[in-house]
C-alpha cells in the first residue's frame, strides 16, 4: 500500500509558526520584558516607551487598508524574503538607541519592512493553502507567537539581567535571524497552485490533469462595506484588541509592581504566553467544531475573566484566570478576526476584506499602549484602564452575539 504524503500546507503551517515565534512572539510579546530596564537607564516614562508599539500598530493599520491591493501587485513570496532578513537587522539596531526620537525612527522602519512577515500576511497565506480544517492551521501557524514568547520571556529577561538590555535585543536580533529567514526563503509559498497543488480539501488531480485555482467563493468587498455586520465586527474588533492590548502587554510590569518579583512575573509571562500557544489551537478547532459565533463567544469571555484576575492579582486564584484570559481571549486579533472573515465573508475578497477589518486591530493595539501607559504615568497604577477594558469585552460580547449569524456563511446575514 502506498503512503500518503504529508500535504505541503502542513509545511508552511509549520514554517509560519516558526515565524510568527521568533517575529510576532518577541517584537510584540516580549515587548514588556524591555519597558522598565530601559525607563530605568535612559529617563523615559512608560507612556514614552509604550510609543513603540503604537507606530508598529498604526504602521500595520495602513498597511491592512491596502492588504488586498498590494497582494494583488507585488511578488509577495520575494517582499516576504527581504523582510525576513531586514526585521532582525532592524531590531538589532534598538541596542544602539539612547533616545526617544532613535527608537521611535527605528521602530517606524521596522514596522513597515515587518509588515510582510506579520500574522496578516500569514492568515491570508494559510488561507490559500486550506480549504477545510482551516482553523485548526490557523491555529496551529499563530500558535507560534505565544510558543516564542514563552521561551523569550524568560530568556530575555535573564539576558537583561546578565548582560543588560542593550546586548538581549543585540543576541535576541540573532536568533531571530537564524530561524525566520530560512523559513521564509525555503519552505513558504503563497499559493498551493505554486507547488502544483490544490488548497487541502479539494481535489488534487482535476479532470483534464491541469491543476487549476479553485474558485474561492465570499462576497467582494464593496458587498460587505456597508453593512452593519462588517462595521459591528470592525468595531468591536477596536475594542477587543484595545483591551487584550491593555491587559496581556501590562502583564509582567503589573505584576511587579504588585509585589511579585520581577522574575515570577517573567516566568508568569512565559506561562501565559504557553497558554496562549496552546490556546490559539483549541480556539481554531472550536471554530471547525462549534462555529463563529459561539468560538467567539467563548473567546471574548475569556478575556473578561482575565481582565478580571489583573485587578485581582494579589489572590492567588487570580493567577489561573489570568492564564486563562491569555490563552483563549488574547487570540481575539490572531484567530477570531481571520476566522471570522474567512468563515462569514468567504475567500472571494479576502485579502480586501480582512484588511480592512485588520486596520480595527491595529487602530485599538496603537491606542491600547499610549492610553495604558498614560494612565499609568497618571494613577500609577493600570488598574483603571483594565477596569474600562472589562466593560468593552462585555458591550462586545452583546454586540457580536446580536449580529453574527448562528451558522457560518454570510448568505442570508450579509444585508443585515
Amino acid at each position: 500500500m502506498k503512503k500518503k504524503n504529508v500535504f505541503y500546507g502542513w509545511y508552511v503551517v509549520a514554517a509560519g509558526c516558526v515565524v510568527m515565534s521568533m517575529t510576532m512572539g518577541i517584537i510584540s510579546n516580549c515587548f514588556g520584558q524591555f519597558i522598565k530596564p530601559v525607563c530605568a537607564d535612559l529617563g523615559f516614562t512608560r507612556q514614552q516607551m509604550s510609543m513603540n508599539q503604537t507606530i508598529l500598530s498604526v504602521v500595520s493599520m495602513v498597511f491592512a487598508l491596502y492588504l488586498g491591493r498590494i497582494i494583488r501587485k507585488v511578488n509577495l513570496h520575494r517582499f516576504m524574503c527581504v523582510s525576513a532578513a531586514l526585521t532582525p537587522a532592524l531590531y538589532f539596531c534598538y541596542s544602539f538607541c539612547s533616545t526617544v526620537t532613535q527608537f521611535y525612527a527605528v521602530s517606524v522602519v521596522m514596522s513597515i519592512i515587518y509588515c510582510f512577515v506579520s500574522m496578516m500576511v500569514f492568515t491570508y497565506i494559510v488561507g490559500n493553502w486550506f480549504a477545510k480544517s482551516r482553523g485548526v492551521a490557523i491555529g496551529l501557524m499563530s500558535m507560534g507567537s505565544g510558543l516564542g514568547a514563552m521561551l523569550m520571556n524568560t530568556v530575555i529577561a535573564r539576558m537583561i539581567l546578565a548582560w543588560g538590555w542593550r546586548t538581549a535585543y543585540q543576541a535576541t536580533a540573532v536568533l531571530m535571524f537564524v530561524t525566520v529567514a530560512p523559513s521564509v526563503w525555503f519552505i513558504v509559498r503563497e499559493k498551493p497552485e505554486s507547488k502544483g497543488l490544490m488548497p487541502y480539501g479539494y481535489d488534487e488531480t482535476p479532470a483534464g490533469g491541469a491543476v487549476k485555482a479553485p474558485a474561492y467563493d465570499g462576497y467582494m468587498l464593496s458587498e460587505v462595506i456597508h453593512t452593519k455586520l462588517f462595521w459591528s465586527v470592525f468595531a468591536t474588533s477596536v475594542a477587543m484588541v484595545f483591551s487584550i492590548g491593555a491587559f496581556y502587554q501590562t502583564l509582567s510590569p503589573h505584576l511587579s509592581d504588585s509585589g511579585y518579583s520581577v522574575t515570577f512575573a517573567a516566568v508568569m509571562a512565559s506561562i501565559c504566553m504557553g497558554a496562549l500557544a496552546g490556546g490559539k489551537v483549541l480556539l481554531g478547532r472550536l471554530f471547525d467544531r462549534l462555529g463563529t459565533r459561539r468560538a467567539v463567544t467563548l473567546a471574548c469571555t475569556c478575556t473578561f475573566i482575565g481582565i478580571m484576575g489583573m485587578i485581582f492579582c494579589r489572590q492567588a486564584p487570580a493567577l489561573a484566570a489570568i492564564v486563562l484570559g491569555v490563552g483563549l481571549g488574547s487570540a481575539f486579533g490572531a484567530i477570531c478576526l481571520p476566522i471570522i472573515c474567512q468563515n462569514v465573508f468567504g475567500m472571494k475578497d479576502y485579502a480586501s476584506i480582512y484588511g480592512k477589518l485588520t486596520a480595527a486591530t491595529s487602530l485599538g493595539g496603537a491606542f491600547s499602549p499610549i492610553v495604558s501607559g498614560r494612565v499609568y504615568d497618571v494613577t500609577g497604577s493600570y488598574v483603571p484602564i483594565y477596569a474600562v477594558a472589562a466593560v468593552l469585552v462585555v458591550i462586545s460580547i452583546f454586540v457580536l452575539r446580536a449580529v453574527l449569524p448562528k451558522q457560518d456563511g454570510a448568505k442570508s446575514d450579509k444585508k443585515a
